[in-house]
């Protein structure tokens, strides 16, 4: 009888120690069992988690492995990076933080559960995909000042103007920011306003923006140029580079500039064409940035960059006075209450061409209907044609062009139907505030002669003089009070 109880006793032993075995689920506090009668581990899992690392930052690299099994006195851990093995004691965790030079990595972390006890260690393996996130850029550069018409951009958002931006009209063709071997990505401020960020930036490593081909002395259009080129750009050397090369190029030809950065600051760049490259820039298909020279790249080398754009400066040539280009050139930046919108264009411009040679038939024009009148007629749809000059300071100039106003009978405002030619004191940002300060011009001319459109034998030249200001910081401006179309073409100004 009590052998038979005996045998059941061992039986039952054999039967639980079977289903310990079997069992992969295992509570913590039974992890380091080693009662009597344990023939082997019992390994159930580890967890690979990622976090914030010692200091709190959270970039998906830190990772913390913890197992769990019964048996065990130790276990060893590798991460699978090349580095030594951590060993733990049952209850705790490892830690590890993956390099951050590449974006998205696969490791593959090693566990060895072991026991002082002779039983036979047991390894489990498990492939991690480790997925560096890079540190948003949580400040952007001042606004741009450069008006409108002045700028052809390649990257950005426009100026800053009451809380909102005003874009630039003109824009680059063909622009694809992916190109490079970095890691690009975007990140937008409370403003609104976006950032570009390029990240792994070496000496092998670029960042590129790639665009249609442009030609410096023809960028903004036939015998326009741009002088400038506009870059903002801003690095945490912690997380970033120091020493930055830019490259503007050409096939085989490549143009260099090489730039300190200042930690954590944005450092705006207004680079000539002419001189602050390695050559003169003559045209590009390709800005590229590298690390510079004996720079230095840490962590995740990452180069901030907003408000990228070519740029001419304000001459004191009219540009578009024959209107064959449509509006372009004749715009304010912003309009409170109002329209940028200058005119409408019009095929009825004179028969004159801008050379004053014959044309034989009629050209482009700048056009105002009845309901873009200003003056008398003011209303928010009214069109003001402005256009920005830097002259010669206190010196005498004439302002040239021809205007034509409908014969057709009409409702005529006080003072009769007109086309007003003036030339400002000052450059102006807001029409409203050029609209403001119209009495306050160096020049003015209220045409009246209403004959009809333009034709070979009709069309009214004007030939308004003035004398510029102490800085030569004039501009010129066009509206009409008529009921009827009227018509302006081929605006100059020269000296007297």
């Amino acid at each position: 009888m009590i052998m038979d109880l005996y045998k059941k006793g061992i039986f039952a032993l054999l039967i639980m120690g079977l289903i310990v075995s079997c069992d992969d689920t295992i509570s913590p506090e039974d992890e380091s069992s080693v009662g009597t009668g344990l023939t082997e581990i019992t390994f159930s899992s580890f967890e690979a988690t990622t976090g914030p690392d010692e200091n709190g930052v959270e970039d998906g690299t830190y990772m913390t492995v913890k197992p769990l099994a019964i048996g065990v006195t130790s276990y060893d851990v590798d991460f699978g990076n090349g580095g030594s093995l951590v060993t733990i004691e049952p209850g705790g965790s490892a830690s590890y933080d993956y390099p951050n030079e590449v974006e998205e990595v696969i490791y593959t972390i090693t566990v060895t559960a072991k026991s002082d006890e002779g039983l036979e260690s047991i390894t489990k393996t498990e492939d991690v995909t480790v997925i560096h996130e890079v540190a948003a850029v949580t400040s952007a550069p001042d606004s741009p000042t450069e008006g409108l018409e002045e700028v052809l951009y390649i990257y950005s958002n426009g100026i800053e103007n009451d809380g909102s931006f005003i874009s630039y009209r003109y824009k680059a063709a063909g622009v694809d920011f992916t190109k490079g071997a970095a890691q690009q990505g975007e990140v937008t401020m409370e403003s609104g306003n976006k950032v570009m960020q390029y990240s792994r930036l070496s000496e092998q490593v670029a960042a590129s923006i790639q665009l249609d081909e442009i030609i410096v002395a023809d960028a903004f259009e036939s015998g326009i140029a741009a002088t400038h080129l506009r870059l903002d750009v801003h690095s945490d050397f912690a997380v970033g580079i120091n020493k930055l090369k830019v490259t503007l190029v050409n096939g085989d030809t490549e143009y260099v500039f090489n730039q300190d950065l200042v930690d954590g600051e944005w450092v705006s760049l207004d680079l000539d064409l002419d001189t602050d490259f390695s050559a003169p820039v003559v045209q590009f298909d390709e800005i590229k940035f590298e690390l510079g020279t004996e720079g230095m790249a840490n962590d995740a080398a990452t180069l901030n960059v907003d408000n990228v754009y070519l740029h001419k400066p304000i001459t004191s040539v009219i540009l578009n006075g024959d209107f064959d280009a449509k509006t372009d050139h004749w715009r304010f930046t912003t309009f409170t209450d109002g329209t940028t919108t200058p005119f409408g264009s019009s095929s009825d411009g004179s028969w004159t061409n801008y050379d004053e040679s014959d044309n034989g038939s009629k050209t482009a024009g700048a056009k105002w209907s009845a309901s873009q009148s200003g003056g008398s007629l003011q209303s928010s749809d009214s069109r003001y044609a402005y256009q920005a000059l830097n002259l010669l300071p206190n010196t005498d100039y004439v302002l040239e062009y021809e205007y034509t106003i409908k014969s057709d009978e009409a409702d005529d405002p006080i003072g009769g139907r007109s086309i007003v030619g003036l030339v400002l004191d000052d450059h102006y940002i807001d029409g409203a505030d050029a609209v403001a300060n119209i009495s306050s011009n160096l020049g003015n001319h209220v045409g009246t002669i209403a004959e009809g459109k333009f034709s070979d034998t009709r069309g009214t030249l004007v030939q308004l003089q003035f004398t510029t200001n102490d800085s030569g910081e004039v501009a010129v401006m066009f509206y009409a009070v008529t009921p009827v179309d009227a018509w302006i073409d081929n605006v100059k100004v020269y000296q007297d």
